[in-house]
């Protein structure tokens, strides 16, 4: 089934609606509001990668960072790192990250 997006006109929010193929689409309302003044959008395709390729492009990034000792660059490499993996763990290396910058995690010797 598609996934339509639209824009309630009277609150501005943006929100998807599930329609099937071959049903009319009722009224569309607004989540937020409750409108049925909405405005469907065009939605941009999605590209559905593997982990493996969500990881190969944050590898590129971070070999093209120009400063790798800028902590808020770095932070938000992690967090990409922790979302591109099949399993969200971008919370835990957010603390793995902040555990290291604080002195908390030995380095190996």
């Amino acid at each position: 089934m598609p996934v339509f997006e639209y824009r309630c006109q009277a609150c501005q929010r943006k929100f998807s609606a599930l329609i099937g193929m071959t049903a009319q689409p009722d009224e569309v309302k607004c989540p937020a509001c409750g409108s049925v003044e909405a405005q469907k959008l065009v939605s941009r395709f999605a590209r559905y990668r593997n982990e493996d390729d969500r990881i190969d492009e944050l590898a590129d990034k971070f070999e093209n960072m120009a400063d790798v000792n800028d902590h808020a660059a770095m932070r938000g490499m992690v967090r990409d790192l922790g979302k591109a993996m099949d399993e969200d763990v971008s919370d835990e290396m957010e603390e793995l990250f902040e555990a290291d910058l604080a002195g908390d995690i030995p380095d190996d010797e």
